[in-house]
């Protein structure tokens, strides 16, 4: 009996492994709206396969909105917005690091490092969205 109910959890494993590779395939080739509604769309059948109902209901809601509210010209706007912010705070986090320097804080020299290492790998990721919705 736990053989089978460990073949049983390892197929059905297996399927949503391969269901979220060809659907993630699928929308690798889009962009905006549409690379978001093919994502939902795979998040859904993986629930579905998982039999996570609650998880499938969430989706679906998500997607309705999406598809009632989604456009590309929101999209860049939202994403313009992330990048004003993101280069906000990364300028802010320029000015802690300067005065960690001087004041000689080894800690905060770090943490701001790595903050704004962060920061830049984001505004690299959201310039590439941008690129790619325009």
């Amino acid at each position: 009996m736990k053989k089978i109910l460990k073949i049983q959890m390892l197929a059905a494993l297996l399927i949503t492994a391969n269901v979220a590779a060809n659907e993630q395939n699928n929308c690798d080739n889009l962009t905006g709206c549409k690379k978001k509604i093919c994502s939902i769309e795979k998040d859904i059948a993986i629930a579905k396969n998982m039999e996570n109902k609650s998880r499938v209901e969430g989706l679906q809601i998500s997607l309705e909105k999406v598809n009632a509210h989604c456009t590309d010209d929101k999209l860049i706007k939202d994403l313009e917005n992330k990048i004003k912010d993101t280069k906000k705070d990364l300028k802010e986090d320029r000015e802690d690091y300067e005065k960690a320097l001087k004041d000689n804080r080894p800690g905060k020299i770090e943490k701001y490092k790595t903050k704004m290492t962060e920061e830049n790998k984001k505004i690299k990721k959201l310039e590439q969205e941008l690129k790619e919705l325009q």
